[in-house]
């Protein structure tokens, strides 16, 4: 039964970090970022419009979304309790349900992206193209993410791939063959390899967005994605070893922790908006190109 303790202890730190922090942070970039932008700028590309009384309406709804998806959780976690007391629990019925909510618990983040598309469609006023300056800049990925951290992500993957190996001299009922497996793991590593180069060298389409925030913005998409680059080859790593030696029960909690580790990458977007990272960011922006 520890296995199930060890779940539930996770579980309602998964509700609190997702649900309760993650939310707080989130509302805290947002008010600075606005706070930072001139007012005439604002007046400039939204006329007529009050911008800071937009967002605090958006800031509530997205609280009030989290809130219930919170409370909801905490519903689910009361199940959770009485349903796992029986020895006949079913460990695929509990992980489906603690991934629908991880899933459901990401849903206010694309509130955000909503948000800005529609408001910037509404309200914002179609400047001409301004003359374009110039700036300096390094755009290669060992400035915004350490060599060591990519060796990393590279070591995940190989590790990943030579388990699966091992794996299919010793198949399980339900083991989908090491190439499926592999295909799978190469194509998320396809995927967020082509978002990083996209952010690298993209054109800055946000008039509101600073250099330096830019940098920041690109400092915290690469590092995040590189983390789940190491992260998701050791979790599937994991998931299929428990399979391998029968450790069933153990699902529910080997999932949960891996989503809090995710939820900690995500508390840590608001380590990039420090002094001390802003500095680094100006500094990159006037370095000379390599």
């Amino acid at each position: 039964m520890i296995e199930v303790y060890l779940f539930l202890a996770a579980f309602t730190v998964q509700i609190l970090g997702m649900s309760v922090l993650y939310p707080v942070r989130m509302a805290r970039i947002i008010r600075t970022r606005l706070q930072k932008i001139p007012a005439e700028r604002i007046a400039e590309l939204y006329p007529g419009v009050d911008v800071s009384r937009a967002h605090e309406r958006f800031l509530a709804r997205y609280r009030t979304a989290n809130t219930v998806i919170a409370v909801l959780g905490l519903l689910l976690l009361g199940w959770f309790i009485r349903y796992m007391q029986h020895l006949s629990w079913d460990e695929g019925v509990v992980g489906g349900m603690i991934t629908a909510y991880f899933l459901l618990q990401n849903f206010p983040i694309l509130l955000i992206a909503w948000f800005t598309t529609r408001f910037n469609k509404v309200h914002r006023r179609v400047l001409p193209e301004p003359k374009r300056k110039a700036v300096l800049q390094r755009r290669g990925l060992f400035d915004f993410v350490s060599p060591f951290t990519v060796f990393l992500a590279i070591l995940a993957y190989f590790q990943f791939v030579a388990f699966m190996f091992y794996v299919a001299r010793h198949p399980f009922p339900g083991f989908g063959g090491p190439f499926a497996n592999i295909g799978i793991v190469s194509l998320m590593y396809i995927l967020l390899g082509a978002v990083v180069m996209y952010f690298l060298y993209f054109r800055k389409r946000d008039p509101l967005q600073t250099h330096a925030d830019r940098m920041l913005a690109i400092r915290a998409i690469v590092n995040s994605y590189a983390w789940v680059c190491i992260l998701v080859p050791i979790f599937a790593s994991i998931s299929v070893a428990r399979k391998v030696l029968e450790l069933e029960t153990w699902g529910p909690f080997a999932g949960t922790a891996s989503f809090l580790i995710l939820t900690f990458i995500n508390l840590r977007i608001g380590r990039w908006s420090s002094p001390l990272r802003r500095q680094e960011a100006d500094r990159l922006g006037s370095s000379p190109v390599r």
